[in-house]
């Protein structure tokens, strides 16, 4: 304990006596306000940028003008009288040399002192939840955050921590920054808005099925879709121009049910070591479809979104003029911009064109069977009888199917069902007394029957295994060779009257005749013929789908390709990697290694062999843009997210959104 305190002079700090009243006076340079002992009681020594530690004996009272810091802006002392710390509506407290100082954290622990956490300019502000000021960052402290609940609030400082949890829910409902449980509630509903607009677009159905189904949702379905289509976009169009190996199109065009024309382009690309296939542009072409038209609208896009043309490895289209034009078709102006571009020319339909061609009397007794199916289909009656017919037979079938020119399969479907119902069809016609019966009762028209049956199956089989995602042309042209090679054998078999390949010509009591034989021989020669003047010049690198098969003795010199290939075969890793993975992923994990192998083979492997995704994004667009929905004026929005394989980024959407307008 001190002594007795010193007996202080007020004429000494700057007052003078006045009868009994003392008055403040003028004081010289040099007379101190108050003793040293009042003076380092309310101030400090720190220094301007501290009184943030809390360890200094200002803390425990707040800082004066007598400090350093003058109790201004630049102090960081939370207990400070300064309406820059405790301002509820300032954000600017802090001087901008601390920007850059570490920032505190919240902890839920911090609950127990009357704090939450609000986020405002970036940053997370302690709140305190009795008298709903906040502090500065820097404040974010257990210590800190105590010595305010106990200075500030001293009657809730012994409240248990579930008081201070039930009074920061009630705190949360107010606020409506993202840490608030209105921004939390909104945010949910619109994401799951995007979700529910995402399955619609994905299912292909009209928005309408929200709107009597989830209406929350459906109130801004229309947006939603827009929305992610345009993220998908924004993703493909990034990875294409990341690409590093380049990327090839595929683009056809065709009518929807209100007669306009749609144009669709896929693009390939590799990305993270695999390969893409997505969809690039989806537009309607409101005039013509020539070449040049369809060019315009695919450079405008490549201009609009940075897209180089330099960077396409080809290009595949179907055999249209417009398309495959020397002169005027989109090929050739796609030449005139991209040189090094390989134009295809969709395989699948010229397996189609090459198959076409028949003998005269294989193509008769094709076109009676056309009629037959017509007379049976064609009427109502003869269509319910005939049906009646099969079913008291105990038939596998109970009708026959059409045959259309356009879709491809239809000739060894038509067939092959006539041929399994010409028993029931010639009970039919003999009922009828029609002259269809003498076909049906004739030996070599049931065999020409079997044999193209037999043969157009094939062809459906080979047709088929063509189409699906990820087909490259090294697998087309390996089932063409293969083909070809069958088309020889089955030549030197019938030759030698050995009819085993085809299935339902063997199941006949009656082998073919000479004449019959030579028939089909024939035909499959001209089937040689035609492939050959088709695809005269298919070839790809012999080593792209096994290089471990290969010899390097068979490549050029000078390209360098004959010491990477050694290089490869003998490479343990590289033969592990190829049992794993497909021949692009393959090559595509190679690149770093094997520059000119992989330069030579990930562009021929990016190649789109045939127009098939177009053909499939076709039929999705039609049942999004059906007769019910003919009035859709831009499906494209919907038809990328039903086609798309890219999930849009419904988080960064949901961020974006403003969860209550101002007004």
């Amino acid at each position: 304990m001190s002594g007795i305190p010193p007996q202080l002079s007020p004429k000494d700090h700057g007052w003078e006596q006045d009868g009994s009243v003392l008055k403040p006076c003028t004081i010289t340079q040099g007379t101190k306000l108050a003793p040293d002992e009042i003076l380092e009681m309310v101030r400090c020594g720190c220094e301007k940028s501290a009184c943030k530690g809390g360890n200094c004996k200002c803390s425990l009272i707040g800082c004066t003008v007598f400090c350093a810091c003058e109790a201004g802006q630049l102090c960081l002392n939370p207990l400070t009288k300064r309406s820059n710390i405790e301002d509820e509506g300032d954000e600017d407290g802090d001087d901008a040399r601390f920007d850059n100082m570490p920032k505190q954290k919240y902890d839920p622990t911090y609950i127990k002192y009357g704090f939450i956490a609000i986020e405002r300019g970036g940053e997370a502000l302690p709140q305190c939840m009795v008298c709903m000021k906040s502090l500065c960052n820097e404040a974010m402290k257990p210590s800190l955050l105590r010595r305010h609940l106990e200075t500030n609030h001293a009657d809730k400082k012994d409240r248990d921590q579930s008081y201070f949890q039930r009074l920061g829910e009630n705190v949360k409902r107010q606020r409506l920054d993202k840490t608030g449980q209105f921004y939390q509630k909104g945010a949910g509903i619109v994401k799951a808005s995007y979700e529910v607009a995402l399955l619609v677009a994905k299912n292909m159905k009209a928005h309408t099925i929200a709107e009597s189904l989830v209406m929350p949702a459906a109130k801004i379905l229309v947006s939603a879709v827009e929305e992610m289509s345009g993220d998908i976009a924004d993703q493909v169009i990034a990875g294409v121009r990341a690409s590093k190996f380049g990327f090839a199109i595929q683009l056809d065009e065709s009518t929807d049910v209100t007669n306009c024309c749609q144009l669709l382009v896929y693009v390939r690309f590799t990305q993270n070591n695999t390969m893409k296939t997505e969809l690039l542009l989806s537009q309607e072409l409101s005039s013509t479809t020539k070449g040049k038209d369809v060019f315009n609208v695919l450079d405008n896009f490549f201009k609009q979104n940075e897209l180089d043309w330099g960077k396409l490895v080809g290009c595949t289209t179907d055999g249209a003029p417009s398309m495959l034009g020397r002169k005027s078709g989109f090929q050739a102006h796609v030449k005139a911009v991209s040189p090094n571009a390989t134009g295809v020319h969709c395989f699948i339909h010229r397996f189609a064109l090459s198959t076409k061609v028949l003998p005269p009397n294989l193509l008769s007794c094709l076109n009676r069977v056309i009629k037959i199916v017509n007379f049976v289909k064609t009427s109502a009656l003869n269509t319910r009888l005939f049906k009646l017919l099969c079913e008291d037979l105990g038939s596998d079938h109970i009708c026959l199917l059409y045959h259309t020119e356009v879709r491809w399969l239809s000739r060894g479907n038509t067939t092959r069902r006539l041929f399994e119902l010409r028993d029931e069809l010639l009970v039919f016609f003999t009922e009828k007394e029609h002259d269809f019966q003498k076909d049906l009762e004739d030996e070599e028209f049931i065999s020409r029957l079997a044999y193209l049956s037999d043969i157009f199956g094939v062809f459906n089989h080979l047709n088929l295994s063509f189409q699906g995602p990820n087909c490259t042309v090294s697998d087309f042209i390996s089932k063409l060779g293969a083909f070809v090679r069958k088309l020889d054998l089955w030549i030197k078999n019938v030759e030698r009257k050995r009819y085993g390949m085809f299935e339902l010509l063997t199941t006949l009591e009656s082998e073919p005749n000479d004449e019959f034989s030579q028939e089909i021989v024939r035909h499959l020669s001209l089937l040689k013929t035609e492939f050959m003047h088709y695809f005269p010049d298919v070839t790809c690198c012999a080593y792209i789908a096994n290089p471990f098969s290969v010899d390097p003795g068979d490549l050029p010199v000078r390209t360098g390709e004959q010491k990477e290939l050694i290089d490869v075969q003998a490479d343990e890793t590289a033969k592990t990697k190829h049992k794993e993975c497909s021949p692009m992923n393959f090559w595509v994990s190679m690149a770093s290694s094997y520059l000119i192998l992989t330069g030579h083979a990930v562009p021929q492997l990016l190649l789109f062999p045939s127009t098939w995704e177009c053909e499939q994004g076709f039929s999705a667009m039609l049942t999004i843009k059906s007769k019910s929905r003919n009035r859709l004026a831009a499906p494209g929005h919907d038809f990328r997210c039903a086609v798309s394989k890219v999930m849009p980024r419904i988080d960064q959407l949901v961020e974006k959104k403003q969860m209550q307008p101002s007004h």
